[in-house]
């Protein structure tokens, strides 16, 4: 056989796997659906074969958790930027009642879009949230909108991955604009990053899956390999490629590197400033 067509074969192989192992996945995230970190796994995780519904909040919700609409009828704005690319927010010349603050158009409200309408008749078989701007670890998982995405999207039954690109803490207090810079910089390797943890997972989950059928076991694996309907927290280091030593796993701790603090000035109003933890 000749080495043009040995090539060839290969080729082929390479797309007959990535036909076989793509998945529909629904993308979202709490920067909006215009920010960096998701266009960069959008790119990504189409580049590798995957069939991808992006869906995300129409304004950068950082920070807001699991809020969401919670008046029975409120309408939401659900607008189409380009096939398969949505942003959901509010209506427009929508005023929140007086006495009253409300969230809409968050996080999980296109998480629920997602699900509920734009795939209700084909669910995704994964929920991608990211890539964020700054990690999610310690107590600001709680207060995350990227994970709380991925925890809504597990609440209605299908396995999600946050996924995060870390900040430089000491350079963003030294130079804002060159922490911005350094954390953007790494946002395509994260999502290359988070492609390659999917599709390995998926793999392992698989022949974890084989495994058990073949011995006539009840495996309660989704399709990460993740027991029943869980899912991974990444989060990607501002760092080149090349920097980055290894994966670690770890609980989420209590993690204060990032400590926001409020702070009252000398004419008496009350600011939220970004504090170094204490020593």
């Amino acid at each position: 056989m000749n080495k043009l067509l040995t090539a060839a074969i290969a080729v082929a192989s390479v797309g007959l796997s990535l036909q076989a192992n793509a998945l529909t996945i629904l993308l979202t995230n709490d920067d909006g659906c215009r920010a960096p970190g998701i266009d960069a796994m959008y790119r990504a995780l189409t580049a590798a074969g995957h069939k991808v519904m992006l869906v995300g909040p129409l304004n950068d919700s950082s920070g807001i958790s699991a809020a969401s609409v919670v008046v029975p009828g409120q309408a939401l704005a659900v607008t189409e930027l380009a096939p398969g690319r949505f942003c959901v927010g509010p209506p427009q010349g929508y005023v929140a009642p007086a006495g009253k603050t409300s969230a809409i158009g968050t996080p999980v409200d296109a998480v629920n879009v997602g699900l509920d309408v734009i795939l209700k008749d084909s669910p995704p078989d994964l929920v991608v949230s990211g890539s964020n701007f700054g990690e999610n670890v310690g107590p600001l998982t709680q207060m995350s909108g990227t994970l709380n995405a991925a925890v809504r999207a597990m609440f209605k039954g299908i396995p999600a991955v946050a996924v995060s690109t870390a900040i430089d803490m000491d350079l963003i207090i030294r130079d804002q604009q060159a922490g911005y810079r350094k954390t953007l910089g790494a946002m395509d390797d994260t999502a290359r990053f988070a492609v390659n943890v999917i599709e390995r997972a998926t793999q392992v989950g698989a022949q974890a899956r084989k495994a058990c059928a073949s011995h006539k076991k009840q495996c309660d694996l989704n399709i990460l390999g993740l027991p029943g309907v869980s899912g991974l927290n990444l989060n990607y280091p501002p760092l080149p490629p090349a920097e980055v030593k290894g994966v670690s796993f770890a609980p989420i701790g209590n993690w204060d590197r990032v400590n926001f603090t409020s702070q009252r000035s000398s004419d008496g109003t009350v600011h939220v400033n970004l504090a170094p933890p204490a020593t």
